[in-house]
């Protein structure tokens, strides 16, 4: 499934389950088969409680793992969920379990999740503005060859399903109603959503890098996002720019 795609169907979704959905599908293409979502912050469970949905808020894992981890109430310890609000990007479990300093538990943790058949796992950050961080964890039952080669298209497909998820129970709005972006502004993130950095944006459209960022942290602010990735998806979502 394309990116754009993926953005027009979870646009007219009208439920969060059909949203989740269409994520397991999105993301079935690159090998993952289990999908967990997670409100990490406050903000973050403000937000989900206000659109009607649990502040734990879904997830195809087995059903006998999900029991046993609230049980041992790993969700207190789990490494991933202390980890991701400081994270920009998305990242490898096996990175964490190789690099931190994780306690006993911990370690028990991640070698239970393995016996459950949760291999190759990755969890892509999204966060939002006042504060509010997600976790998007995906999985495979079968082990496969690590590949980062993809993890760009996930953190935009990530960002579209926390967006699309969280806006399901809200009353629709008009696409782009009450926001201008500026010619300028459009240029740069149109630019940014290709995959360019604000250097290469610069020399594109012939202005100074501090200029190009001086737009984009101007549709950040317009647009309440946390960061570029979140702007460029926000606003291919209310048709402010085109892939």
């Amino acid at each position: 499934m394309r990116i754009t795609e993926f953005i027009e169907k979870t646009n007219a979704a009208e439920t969060p389950e059909e949203v989740f959905k269409l994520f397991c599908s999105a993301v079935a293409q690159f090998g993952y088969d289990r999908v967990a979502f997670a409100a990490l912050t406050l903000a973050a469970q403000e937000v989900m409680v206000l659109n009607n949905v649990k502040p734990v808020v879904a997830n195809n894992y087995p059903d006998d793992w999900a029991k046993h981890y609230v049980d041992k109430c790993y969700q207190e310890i789990d490494p991933i969920f202390l980890l991701t609000p400081a994270k920009g990007a998305p990242f490898l479990w096996d990175d964490v379990i190789a690099r931190e300093p994780l306690s006993t538990k911990q370690k028990l943790m991640f070698n239970e999740s393995r016996e459950a058949d949760l291999h190759d796992g990755v969890t892509v950050p999204v966060h939002g503005p006042r504060g509010a961080s997600y976790a998007v964890s995906l999985a495979m039952q079968d082990r496969a060859c690590d590949n980062t080669n993809h993890f760009a298209t996930l953190q935009i497909l990530a960002t579209q399903f926390q967006l699309a998820y969280s806006q399901t129970s809200r009353k629709p709005q008009q696409p782009g109603r009450g926001l201008h972006l500026t010619e300028r502004e459009r240029e740069c993130l149109t630019w940014t959503a290709r995959g360019k950095s604000a250097w290469a944006i610069s020399e594109i459209i012939d202005v100074s890098e501090h200029t190009v960022n001086f737009h984009l942290k101007s549709v950040m602010k317009k647009l309440e996002t946390a960061n570029r990735v979140a702007a460029v998806v926000v606003a291919m979502r209310m048709g402010l720019i085109l892939p």
